[in-house]
């Protein structure tokens, strides 16, 4: 029996459901959630949306996002099934997720990622390297499902694949992405209105935090490698928070000849959460992997400790070799 069975079946069977997804979610992570969470409730199941980080305000325009909790503290379990969506493990959610889902309150784990990378124990783990969106594989589930897909489900699944594709600008788009993004469009998703929500509808705090990152733009000599940084002190002059982060290591990714492009954006203290950007000649997963992370390989994230100086010529040196 294939993972996509076994998991009708068990969904066939199970009442009460939990779903969650990655820390600091972007548009694939809560559009997934949502839109299964959506189809799961048309089959008069019992659903529960969690998100530690909760809701950026840049994906509050998200149907029913006004749902998701950001605390575990108050639930009644036993879950039938327990959903990690966008995740490669259960780490990814969380350190309150990881213990929930080993818990008595999780009957089932489930986790549904198209993630090159993963580091999953679940019951079962449905992975798609392929696939643009983990929403994409939302919508082949509801699909087999025979749930409807509506206007509520239909913009939470564009949305992970604008978010995912770089709005159909990525090397992950496939004549699939744009046959599921055509039936959406048919449901109700508006392509205009949610591209307007996503990338026409920023802070002024955001445009400010710009102003003081663009001038830590360094290339590497052969002008392969570009990279940006973000200091707390950054945040604190400009109110901002990693949140407004998100996007911003397209900066030097879009430099002509860069082939890797990072964001290092600190934490606590000596912390570093590093993204990297690939147009495809290193496999940044690899790289990521190398230093505790994972992703895509055009797409990954990583943590390191240390000062800026050191976090960079680590992880410089690493692409390097990868580059040869």
């Amino acid at each position: 029996m294939s993972e996509y069975n076994k998991l009708n079946e068990l969904i066939g069977q199970s009442k009460k459901i939990l779903i969650t997804s990655h820390e600091n979610p972007d548009g694939d992570a809560l559009g997934s959630m949502l839109s299964l969470g959506l189809g799961l409730l048309k089959l008069n199941k019992e659903v529960v949306f969690y998100n530690k980080d909760g809701v950026p305000e840049i994906l509050d325009f998200l149907p029913h996002s006004e749902e998701i909790i950001d605390s575990l503290d108050s639930l009644s379990g036993p879950f039938d099934i327990v959903f990690a969506v966008d995740c490669s493990g259960t780490y990814r959610a969380g350190k309150e997720f990881e213990r929930y889902a080993k818990s008595e309150n999780c009957l089932n784990l489930v986790i549904i990622d198209h993630h090159e990378t993963t580091g999953s124990n679940a019951d079962i783990h449905i992975l798609d390297t392929n696939a643009s969106s983990t929403g994409i594989m939302i919508y082949r589930i509801l699909k087999s499902l025979d749930v409807e897909i509506d206007e509520s489900i239909s913009k939470n699944i564009y949305t992970t694949i604008i978010s995912d594709t770089g709005s159909f600008n990525y090397s992950n788009t496939s004549s699939e992405t744009f046959r599921v993004a055509a039936e959406l469009v048919d449901a109700g998703a508006d392509p205009s209105e949610i591209s307007q929500a996503l990338y026409e509808n920023e802070p002024l705090r955001k445009l400010e935090l710009f102003k003081l990152v663009i001038p830590t733009l360094d290339i590497t000599p052969g002008k392969t490698i570009a990279s940006i940084f973000v200091d707390k002190e950054m945040f604190s002059e400009t109110g901002t928070t990693r949140e407004d982060t998100e996007g911003m290591v397209n900066i030097p990714r879009s430099i002509k000849g860069v082939q890797v492009a990072m964001l290092f954006r600190q934490e606590k203290g000596e912390d570093w959460k590093i993204s990297l950007r690939s147009k495809g000649q290193v496999n940044v997963a690899k790289i990521a992997e190398g230093f505790g992370g994972g992703g895509h390989a055009r797409a990954a994230g990583c943590s390191l400790k240390g000062s800026i100086s050191e976090v960079k010529s680590e992880v410089i040196r690493s692409i390097e070799e990868a580059l040869g």
